[in-house]
């Protein structure tokens, strides 16, 4: 017998290695932002270090009908037909409006749709936004720790108003994890006429998934304003530090000091790259530490209480003990 072969010598061999085959990744964007352009060519050199997993950069297109999506090798293009003119759009506009909402909705559903259509097995779809850095192998790690079906995960909100989801719990749009039978769920129950198709995505989909129950997962926010290149090896401490606790998500969205009206482009793609050096220069978190990491989150948002919790719950989120940060506000720049 052949001896099985060995492993990876080099860290960039392991991480290149790291395989999630029931794993879809997929990350919208569009033109909204000058930001997006930049995060958008950073993740093209991301995501080549990470080749097995299977990530789905996705973008609507007027040039296709409503509903139609193509692959043209680069983005998943999805149509905005009539329904949703290009004089809308925030782009256009810079006012951000319901409309927009109802693009992002259909776009997910239209993309959604697609990924059901051309897999014949169950599988997870992790939504992240475009100014987020994923550690995939700690990725691995919850995703063993998750229900294959009934999942919808992440970290987790809660709105007060109005009326109609007052008490609603909801999984932020920049890292929702779902299972393949809440995307079945999702598009039974999507109509693009409803009024709840107005709301932001990710509050829509948590309308549509009420029966599903909430599970908590960690994320870390870069929020503090910092200077264009500015604070480069503090930046990397800090994500060192949180993927090393078991993060696996960080998300970034800030804007420059001398500059709050606005220029994520010049900061945000800095920042990302950063996390992306901390990641890969880094060996994972382990299991252990992952896990660990899930359980202070669930005791932080929700007090202790088992997770995962139901869809509605008049009291506050984030009532529990806490010694985790949330944010880098809440950390102290390493000296």
């Amino acid at each position: 017998m052949l001896p099985p072969p060995a492993a990876p010598s080099s860290l960039l061999a392991r991480i290149a290695a790291t395989d999630i085959p029931d794993l879809v990744v997929m990350i919208g964007y569009g033109d909204e932002l000058p930001v997006y352009r930049h995060a958008r060519a950073l993740w093209q050199f991301y995501a080549a270090h990470f080749p097995n997993i299977q990530i789905v950069f996705t973008r609507w297109s007027s040039r296709l009908a409503a509903g139609e999506v193509v692959d043209n090798g680069y983005d998943l293009l999805v149509g905005i037909g009539e329904q949703f003119g290009s004089e809308q759009a925030y782009g256009a506009t810079g006012i951000w409006s319901a409309s927009e909402n109802a693009r992002f909705v259909h776009r997910q559903v239209a993309v959604q749709d697609y990924l059901l259509r051309t897999r014949s097995k169950p599988f997870f779809l992790y939504q992240v936004s475009l100014t987020s850095v994923v550690d995939f192998r700690v990725l691995a790690h919850v995703l063993r720790m998750l229900p294959a079906a009934g999942c919808y995960a992440g970290p987790l909100q809660r709105l007060n108003a109005p009326e109609i989801v007052a008490g609603l719990t909801f999984v932020s749009g920049a890292s929702t994890l779902l299972s393949s039978d809440a995307l079945v769920c999702m598009r039974e129950r999507y109509h693009p006429d409803h009024p709840v198709c107005r709301f932001p995505n990710d509050v829509w989909q948590a309308l549509v998934l009420e029966d599903f129950p909430r599970i908590v997962l960690p994320s870390f926010n870069f929020l503090r304003p910092r200077a264009p290149l500015a604070d480069g090896p503090a930046v990397q401490a800090i994500a060192r530090q949180q993927l090393q606790a078991g993060q696996y998500h960080c998300r970034v969205k800030t804007v420059a000091p001398q500059d709050a009206a606005g220029r994520r482009e010049d900061v945000d793609p800095w920042i990302m790259l950063r996390i992306m050096e901390a990641i890969l220069s880094s060996e994972p978190a382990s299991p252990q530490s992952t896990l660990l990491l899930m359980q202070k989150y669930a005791l932080a948002t929700n007090g202790g209480n088992p997770w995962p919790m139901p869809s509605r719950v008049p009291t506050p989120l984030f009532t529990g003990p806490r010694d985790i940060p949330f944010n880098d506000e809440e950390v102290l720049d390493p000296e």
